[in-house]
């Protein structure tokens, strides 16, 4: 199989059986206690396990998992190889089309930027990127973040603008919140 048929397969595996999440991990080891995780993930009936580990052989790439329920995974965590696969499913993939695009965009921007400024748009977006997944289960959002540095006392930067809208982070002010 070419590169660019099985790209083409993999596309339509991954908008059947595939997805991608960016999730905001709570970490008191990192920086700002937490860090962005990206994951694309292929999903299989256990008893069909046997294509999901030529899928991994095929992209070097991936950790199987068996999961509770019959089912089966390959997660890839690594930014620059799920890059990598989006960018060669890119052309092909129908129903998660936006998904792909924007999880590129997204990986541009990871790691984060290393003020908090940044640290929380890019938490926004993340939290923007879920929407295009449907999920229940979130429980870490920007919101999140922007409360335990409240809780903590950290300063971050804050828009004075009345109107709501986000001055160029060079501009901005750095204020407490209350």
């Amino acid at each position: 199989m070419t590169k660019e048929s099985f790209s083409s397969y993999l596309a339509g595996f991954f908008d059947g059986d595939g997805s991608l999440h960016f999730q905001i991990v709570r970490q008191k080891e990192y920086r700002y206690g937490f860090y962005i995780r990206s994951s694309l993930v292929f999903y299989q009936a256990t008893v069909a396990e046997a294509g999901l580990l030529v899928i991994q052989d095929r992209l070097g790439a991936g950790r199987l998992r068996r999961r509770r329920g019959g089912m089966s995974d390959v997660t890839i965590t690594s930014r620059s190889e799920i890059t990598r696969i989006l960018r060669d499913i890119q052309p092909y993939a129908i129903f998660k089309r936006k998904q792909v695009e924007s999880g590129l965009r997204l990986l541009d921007r990871l790691p984060p930027p290393k003020d908090r400024a940044g640290f929380l748009r890019v938490c926004e977006s993340v939290d923007d990127f879920a929407s295009l997944n449907f999920s229940k289960s979130r429980t870490v959002t920007s919101d999140t973040v922007r409360s335990a540095w409240r809780s903590m006392g950290v300063m971050i930067p804050v828009t004075t603008d009345p109107k709501g809208e986000t001055a160029d982070p060079g501009t901005m002010p750095k204020l407490y919140l209350p």
